[in-house]
């Protein structure tokens, strides 16, 4: 980029108001004649100043910085070597990787006992966490009406979505009971249906367990969250 030029200061006197009319005149045109390479210092100045603003634009545009037609949604960054800059897909952009964190301790709240567990990274224990969520009941589940594909008189069905599902019947006339077993073999009820008027009954079904309708009651409706 161009320096400006200092500008120059008249060096003649300058007339004043004050001045006889002879002293006026006398100062008047040598004054003139110093103003014209004032003026020509001003006018370099400005050049200098045009050119210095179009050099910052170009180096901007495409000089110190690449075209960035071509572009678009592309990371600007400094290269390996620091001498340019450079666009890059962010894609391709590597992050730093996690350091290994050599313990992480899990409070027990029912003690002062830690437990610890060793070479794990962080990332992984969001996994961990978001897996953990996923296995919630309601989570990604919705009610369906399974009337059609569910019967009472001890017929056992095995939740096998994945995570816990939730039932609910309602049950009319004759007697009967939900049970439920981890091995389909050991039964617990969990709800039951007696006397005269229609009876509600709805529990949780961990993965994995079976469940069955005992009896002969009338199923009025049976309808399952999974």
């Amino acid at each position: 980029m161009s320096t400006p030029v200092p500008p120059l200061v008249p060096t003649s006197a300058m007339p004043l108001a004050t001045d006889s009319d002879a002293a006026f005149d006398a100062k008047a045109f040598p004054a003139l004649a110093s103003l014209n390479p004032f003026g020509v210092s001003l006018e370099a100045i400005g050049a200098a100043t045009v050119a210095n603003a179009n050099a910052a634009l170009a180096a901007a545009l495409g000089g110190d910085l690449p075209a960035i037609t071509g572009q678009a949604l592309k990371l600007l960054r400094v290269n390996a070597g620091e001498t340019a800059a450079e666009f890059v897909d962010p894609a391709t952009v590597v992050l730093a990787e996690a350091p290994e964190l050599t313990q992480v301790q899990v409070e027990n709240p029912a003690s002062t006992v830690f437990g610890q567990v060793s070479g794990e990274r962080l990332g992984q224990a969001g996994v961990v966490s978001f897996t953990a969520q996923e296995q919630q009941i309601g989570v990604g589940q919705t009610w369906q009406d399974v009337s059609g594909s569910r019967s009472a008189s001890s017929t056992s069905y095995q939740n096998t979505s994945g995570k816990p599902i939730s039932i609910g019947l309602a049950l009319d006339n004759n007697s009967g009971a939900l049970q439920m077993s981890s091995d389909n073999s050991t039964w617990v009820t969990v709800g039951s249906r007696s006397g005269t008027e229609t009876n509600s009954i709805s529990a949780v079904i961990p993965n994995g367990y079976y469940y069955r309708l005992t009896g002969t009651p009338s199923i009025q409706s049976w309808a399952e969250l999974r």
